[in-house]
């Protein structure tokens, strides 16, 4: 995972070594499941925490160590349980050490830029206690860029209605894991589908296999890697009238005796323990938050939300070790007369515009930034200087087509990544040049 917007370049791996490593993960993950439970089951937290890291170390994601190695581990916690072969209090503490471990994780997830704008909610319907899933889901989601709201556990249908009312979430996330509080499931898509502003829904957890198969019009998310794609699908796609079908209405009680519910309030020794243990996971998540902001802040430039010098020195020496790329350097054409003349807020709602038509140009992977007063960069990873040429020719004609009164045009100059990252520098500052004293609102191509 990168540190930052330029990654760590002293530890970033190559690609030709990480998918090696990825690929022993990959190989590796039953014994490390097995690792991780055995460590569950003897209460050793720093043992499950090495486990994680060692996983990590040989190329897995964290959304491949939650699902793969941590989610597994605690279904077998849960199978002994069921067979006296594990306390209660051997479950509560497999459980508290398995949220301490994806809270330590937590932070790695946090890299990406903000995916929508709608928001994502995620509840544990009446009587789930059991959301280690859930929470899993959750982070993913939020790691992807995703704006999340989790209620937790034990969410009743009256507090469900109220927190969509408030939040006006567009996805929901619901999730049954036993299968006598799957009636409030079904009870709970029923009320919220009748809400004005309706979200689209989709169920998780070991309960909801018979519900879909009797009717449930809801997509199934089982592992935290199936999240993303579905819930980027169903932002884009419309939601179906009526999740559930009337021959599986029918099937369910009133909510007045909707069945047993697992909603028992844990109050022994190992109860508390266990709710401890999560609410001290939570507060290291909302540091990590916090860090993570302060992180975007620090890489930001304050006006045109673009990163900013800072950002754009560590990405162009992370990406030097491989030199394969190309990079632009854009400047606006008399810039100063447009401040001069018009004033700063003026001149700033340029600036503005031209970091609008940048990112309108480049690729998720691309990375821009305003390097300094009217001055922006582009890094090209993997781009031929050819294709690179291209691309600053589609920003000239986009600036130049956009801008209304004061017209506004832009020079760029155009280079191939070095593995020095100062001739990098040097090259796009020189095509820069030759484009400003070529007659401006042109684009120089240097090779070197």
């Amino acid at each position: 995972m990168r540190s930052g917007p330029g990654g760590d370049a002293g530890q970033s791996p190559r690609p030709e070594d990480a998918e090696p490593e990825r690929r022993l993960g990959d190989k590796m993950i039953p014994e490390y499941r097995r690792s991780f439970g055995q460590a569950l089951r003897d209460g050793d937290p720093a043992r499950a925490e090495a486990i994680s890291e060692e996983a990590l170390g040989h190329g897995l994601s964290v959304e491949q160590v939650y699902s793969g190695v941590i989610a597994p581990a605690m279904e077998w916690i849960g199978e002994l349980w069921q067979h006296d072969e594990a306390s209660v209090s051997g479950e509560h503490l497999a459980t508290a050490i398995s949220q301490g471990v994806m809270a330590r994780l937590f932070p790695r997830l946090l890299h990406a830029e903000p995916r929508s704008r709608e928001v994502v909610m995620l509840a544990a319907t009446q009587g789930e206690q059991h959301v280690l899933g859930l929470r899993m889901i959750a982070d993913t989601l939020e790691g992807a860029g995703f704006d999340v709201r989790y209620l937790g556990p034990d969410v009743p249908p009256g507090a469900l209605l109220d927190a969509c009312r408030k939040h006006r979430p567009a996805v929901l996330g619901l999730g049954a894991s036993m299968g006598l509080n799957v009636p409030h499931l079904i009870l709970a898509i029923q009320e919220v589908a009748k809400l004005e502003h309706p979200p689209v829904v989709f169920v998780g957890g070991r309960a909801v296999g018979e519900a879909v198969r009797s009717g449930l019009e809801a997509p199934v998310v089982q592992a935290c890697e199936e999240v993303v794609p579905v819930v980027d699908r169903l932002l884009e796609g419309p939601a179906p009238d009526m999740p559930v079908r009337s021959e599986l209405a029918a099937r369910v009680p009133p909510r007045s005796d909707a069945g047993g519910s697992m909603a028992v309030a844990d109050r022994s020794v190992a109860g508390s323990f266990s709710a401890t243990a999560l609410a001290a996971a939570e507060t290291a998540r909302d540091a990590a938050r916090t860090a993570f902001g302060l992180r975007q802040l620090a890489y930001r430039d304050g006006l045109t939300g673009l990163w900013n010098r800072r950002a754009y020195d560590d990405r162009l020496m992370a990406l030097s070790e491989d030199a394969d790329g190309s990079a632009l350097m854009l400047d606006l054409d008399r810039f100063k007369a447009i401040n001069d003349s018009r004033g700063h807020e003026t001149g700033d709602r340029v600036l503005v515009a031209v970091g609008e038509a940048i990112l309108e140009c480049i690729r998720p992977v691309d990375f821009g930034a305003r390097f300094g007063g009217d001055e922006f960069v582009v890094l090209l990873p993997g781009m031929e200087i050819t294709e690179a040429t291209e691309v600053a020719e589609r920003i000239r004609r986009r600036i130049e087509a956009g801008s209304g009164d004061p017209p506004v045009t832009v020079s760029i100059g155009v280079g191939p990544l070095s593995d020095d990252s100062r001739r990098t520098g040097l090259t796009i500052d020189r095509a820069l040049y030759e484009a400003k004293t070529g007659g401006r609102n042109l684009v120089a191509q240097s090779e070197s």
